[in-house]
């Protein structure tokens, strides 16, 4: 009897061991899915083994979610000009869409935060957008990092904060590694349509970065606002529309603002959630497809939360 009261109190504690979850490493300790990649696992262009982060100063964790602050920065400007023989890459492939009338209105003052945290992407894989997440870290689209019809990194990226046209009030700087996740890289999956690109400076120092936020429940009704750089305007001009989610999915959230091809990567935020201060809540990717009438971002979810924040922490 005694040998049996301790085998099951064995198997008890080992069943309780098996489902503890960690809520900001990303990872569930599982032992019925230790084998099992989960599409969120990220990946780098370098090859090498990405590990997650314990939580800092920065996360905050709430009841159904958490977030991570951002920063405004010092605002320093330099105010370079455009080098001449910029190399002009055509937009990103990916459908993005003008629904309906053309909404968008053109930022008259990029050099100001939040669009100084903004940054104009030329890679050798098209042109998009990205948004700073700390001092020298851009969340993007995945697709604006790694091509998975040619299975192809982008081999060189160049980000323009708050770019202006030819002006560029904070210069730029230059990615040295790129991040995405299993999903995106290995299978293509839109449901996992998101990356970063670290750089080669501090640049958000002086730029500022965007808070970002993940929340279980849904966010319809949620005013956002999508600002990015497109291809059908003047190049390098950055343009924003505000609107409202329309409709929560468990990978993607839905929006009726306008966009065009070169958008993509743009952060679609809140211009003020607590104290995480201007807070995206997904990273835009796609236009109007499979019978929605609206575009739609990849969602922040407590996946894509960690992988932001261990990405930011590299």
């Amino acid at each position: 009897m005694l040998i049996k009261k301790r085998m099951f109190s064995a198997a008890v504690a080992l069943s309780f061991l098996c489902s503890i979850t960690f809520p900001f490493s990303g990872y569930a300790v599982d032992a019925t899915s230790a084998a099992t990649v989960s599409p969120h696992t990220p990946v780098s262009n370098k090859g090498r083994t990405v590990h997650p982060v314990k939580q800092d100063k920065d996360m905050v964790k709430q009841r159904f979610g958490a977030y991570t602050k951002g920063h405004r920065g010092t605002q320093e400007r330099i105010y370079l000009d455009a080098p001449a023989n910029e190399a002009k890459p055509q937009r990103n492939a990916h459908t993005e869409s003008v629904i309906g009338s053309d909404n968008r209105t053109r930022v008259t003052d990029t050099a100001s935060y939040p669009y100084s945290a903004i940054v104009h992407i030329v890679s050798d894989i098209g042109g998009c957008t990205g948004w700073l997440i700390g001092p020298d870290t851009v969340a993007t689209a995945g697709h604006c990092i790694y091509d998975p019809n040619n299975n192809k990194w982008a081999s060189s990226a160049t980000v323009y904060p708050g770019r202006d046209g030819d002006s560029l009030p904070y210069g730029s700087a230059n990615g040295v590694e790129f991040f995405s996740v299993s999903g995106w890289v290995q299978n293509g999956d839109s449901n996992y349509d998101y990356g970063a690109i670290k750089l080669d400076k501090d640049i958000g120092n002086a730029t500022g970065w965007f808070g970002y936020r993940y929340q279980s429940g849904s966010l319809n009704g949620t005013a956002e606002n999508i600002s990015g750089y497109p291809g059908d305007k003047t190049y390098g001009t950055q343009w924003q529309h505000a609107d409202q989610i329309r409709e929560t999915q468990t990978y993607k959230l839905l929006y009726a603002n306008d966009t065009y091809g070169g958008q993509s990567g743009s952060p679609v935020y809140q211009n003020s959630y607590s104290d995480c201060g201007t807070c995206a809540i997904a990273i835009h990717t796609n236009g109007v497809y499979g019978g929605s009438s609206y575009n739609r971002g990849t969602r922040i979810t407590q996946e894509v939360y960690n992988n932001l924040n261990t990405w930011k922490a590299q």
